[in-house]
């Protein structure tokens, strides 16, 4: 390390060693020895032996008891500029066989794959085309020990076109470096900076003309709290797309008018946010459209509603909600997701309350509570599956409706119909749409459905084969697929069934819901199935 590299280092830098990241926290002697060494609060505590003290002198202070050491200026690594960067990572590389592909990842490529005479074609192409710097529109640099800008101007020089610039798991450990990095590049559009360990600058305001054109930033694993992204935020006015997942965020707030005006997605995911009221903060946010939520530990979800309107005024542009990996555990929660205007695409795995249902029914009954949405996890609701889970809902809950829909009677008071709305507030809009359900059918325990049923399967597209077979009104469609798999030696084809009533033969209807009972489509003694593939 030379003289000058002396000179440079200073208090928050960062710096790498042996793939482990630290902030300089003391450049100086550490007597009774001679030279210079740096003190080293590390990212990982277990890389770290002590809090800064040595032989009883405090020299520096830690994040955690056991995160600092001492080590000596020319070790660590104190990185290199963003252009030096670009260079070795897409610069042309000649005479190589792999084109500059590592060989112990193409090893383990072909370890994984099973596949040890895979060979890279074409990668000299791309080598000499990424090579034109000038032509990069993406470029990653994730881990690569970025420090810095480097010469004035020469990144601007070098690749004046990049839109897209991942800069995660670097060594840049001020926003003011940042900025320079960002004003040479006039088309940058998406910036990845996660897991960069950065100081908040005292003006961030200054620092608005560098970041005129970002429209999406990422910003991962920073440990930043909700406060000081905002405070960043006064950098990026014109961002719509705002990713800080897995920082220190516990509490919000609302945004001021001139911030955070623009975003239309913001992640918030891993997050330890508890309490939906913080959510709720976010709630007026004007072009808010996607906002993922998932892994934050909130266990409720609470909308306030104005006198006697149904919808909610909070999140009015709000159509993409991730709540997966929460704790949830109600479905008044389910139901007060209802009450978002314009709610279509949901996110919702692995909460408590979804436990209480075997998968199936519990999609069912989401998608039931929640007249807007149009996905559920990912998978698009069909007009029939939308049909299918809100008949299923209103036979659910028939007998408990047609209970509590009794208000004159001396054994059911008013107040029960109440809490029935209060737990099933959409049930009357679907009695409206589809009537209501037969209460009778419920009452009480249906004895013929766990009886034997003699039932003729046949096939009238290959040769009319026919059986009468007795099977329980309980079976399962999906038992009875089996049976007629085997009876039809369909082999990897699975059949379609379609159900005729003996009583009404010109009426058919197709079993297409695998998990349902035979009860459930009113199959009874002497009717038929028709199995077609």
């Amino acid at each position: 390390m030379t003289l000058n590299s002396e000179l440079c280092v200073k208090p928050g830098q960062r710096v790498e060693l042996c793939g482990y990241y630290g902030t300089v926290r003391y450049v100086g002697e550490v007597p009774p020895t001679r030279g210079t060494w740096l003190g080293v609060d590390w990212d990982d505590p277990t890389r770290g032996k002590h809090s800064g003290t040595h032989e009883g002198e405090k020299y520096f202070s830690t994040r955690h008891p056991t995160s600092g050491s001492f080590v000596r200026l020319e070790k660590v690594n104190l990185g290199r500029s963003c252009p030096a960067a670009i260079r070795d990572r897409y610069g042309e590389v000649k005479n190589d066989e792999t084109a500059g592909i590592d060989k112990e990842d193409l090893s383990l490529v072909q370890c994984k794959i099973n596949a040890p005479f895979l060979e890279v074609v074409g990668f000299d192409k791309v080598n000499r085309k990424q090579s034109q710097f000038q032509n990069l529109l993406v470029v990653w640099l994730r881990g690569h020990n970025v420090s810095g800008p480097g010469e004035q101007g020469e990144l601007m020089q070098l690749c004046p076109n990049i839109k897209e610039l991942d800069l995660s798991r670097n060594l840049i450990h001020s926003w003011q470096s940042l900025s320079r990095i960002a004003d040479q590049l006039r088309h940058l559009r998406v910036l990845n900076i996660s897991e960069n360990q950065m100081q908040i600058p005292p003006q961030p305001i200054i620092y608005q003309g560098s970041f005129q054109v970002l429209e999406h930033i990422i910003m991962g694993r920073m440990e930043y709290s909700w406060s000081q992204i905002l405070d960043c935020a006064l950098m990026w006015l014109s961002v719509e797309t705002l990713q800080v997942p897995f920082n220190n965020i516990t509490t919000l707030e609302t945004p001021p008018d001139e911030i955070l005006q623009h975003v239309k997605s913001l992640d918030l995911e891993g997050n330890s946010v508890n309490d939906w009221r913080e959510i709720n903060k976010l709630g007026t946010l004007p072009c808010l459209e996607y906002l993922n939520i998932s892994h934050v530990g909130v266990s409720e979800v609470y909308f306030p509603v104005f006198q006697a309107e149904q919808k909610t005024r909070l999140f009015s542009t709000l159509k993409h909600l991730y709540l997966s990996r929460n704790n949830i555990h109600s479905w008044e929660s389910i139901n007060e997701l209802d009450k978002l205007l314009h709610l279509e695409d949901l996110g919702f795995h692995e909460n408590p309350v979804l436990q209480e249902e075997n998968e199936e029914t519990a999609r069912q009954l989401v998608i039931a509570r929640i007249g807007n949405i149009k996905t559920l996890n990912r998978v698009v609701i069909t007009n029939d599956e939308r049909k299918g889970a809100e008949i299923d809902y209103l036979k659910k809950y028939g007998v408990i409706w047609g209970t509590a829909a009794k208000p004159l009677d001396i054994k059911n008071p008013k107040s029960t119909l109440v809490t029935f709305l209060q737990t099933h507030p959409r049930y009357p809009l679907l009695v409206d749409k589809y009537g209501a359900p037969d209460v009778r059918e419920y009452k009480t325990p249906n004895i013929s459905r766990t009886k034997l049923i003699t039932v003729n399967i046949f096939c009238p597209d290959h040769g009319g084969k026919s059986y009468r077979k007795k099977v329980p009104q309980s079976m399962r469609v999906q038992n009875l697929i089996g049976l007629a798999q085997r009876l039809f030696n369909t082999g990897t084809k699975i059949p379609k069934l379609v159900y005729i009533s003996s009583k009404d033969p010109d009426s058919k209807f197709p079993l297409d819901r695998d998990l349902m009972e035979l009860s459930f489509y009113s199959v009874e003694d002497g009717d038929h199935i028709s199995v077609h593939w």
